[in-house]
């Protein structure tokens, strides 16, 4: 007997249809404003690491602060993009939500229905690195065109823009999908 059967007849069982509650955008904006502030936290705890190594180094500011100790504190400084990388991602794998979204109740799941799971959270976290393509790509252009102050503005603008459009998306879509959740195949649904 093969899983999806009955024991007596052998024929399939009918699948049930899932309807799920999904997450308002309020509820999401919420959430993401929860994690900024542990991706706040998370930043401040790693620039107050390096310039401790720094106040140390330097013993207290008596002496200049060793090559190793400016070497570090800038290691800290740049691990903050891996580190809020690494918070996405692990929130996401180990139970599909991050700590706003457990505080506001939702959870982000594939749209199958299934767990994330290590590769969906992936996914997902690279999904959501689209945001700063985008703007990467409005800086960029900026830089290009720095001769001219309305061409600049201008191309941050539209960097800006494209964010703002794909998070706002989730608005107005049926299934409350942003851009990075169609990009990755996910969902954000309420807890029961």
């Amino acid at each position: 007997m093969s899983a999806g059967t009955t024991a007596f007849s052998g024929a399939p069982l009918p699948r049930r249809e899932v309807r799920y509650r999904y997450a308002s955008f309020e509820a999401r904006v919420a959430a993401a404003m929860l994690d900024g502030l542990v991706l706040l936290i998370i930043a401040s705890l790693l620039v107050t690491l390096g310039s401790l190594i720094v106040l140390f180094s330097s013993d207290f500011e008596r002496v200049d602060p060793t090559t190793t100790a400016i070497n570090a504190f800038w290691v800290c400084i740049l691990s903050i993009p891996l580190a809020w990388i690494l918070y996405l991602l692990v929130s996401w794998a180990w139970k599909g939500q991050t700590i706003g979204d457990a505080v506001m109740q939702i959870v982000v799941l594939r749209s199958d229905g299934q767990p994330l799971g290590i590769l969906g959270a992936l996914a997902r976290t690279i999904a959501v690195l689209v945001y700063a393509l985008f703007l990467a790509a409005g800086v960029l252009a900026a830089y290009l065109t720095r001769e001219s102050f309305a061409a600049a503005a201008a191309s941050i603008g539209a960097g800006l823009a494209l964010c703002v459009v794909g998070l706002i998306w989730s608005a107005f879509d049926g299934h409350r999908r942003a851009l990075h959740d169609r990009i990755a195949g996910t969902i954000v649904v309420r807890l029961p």
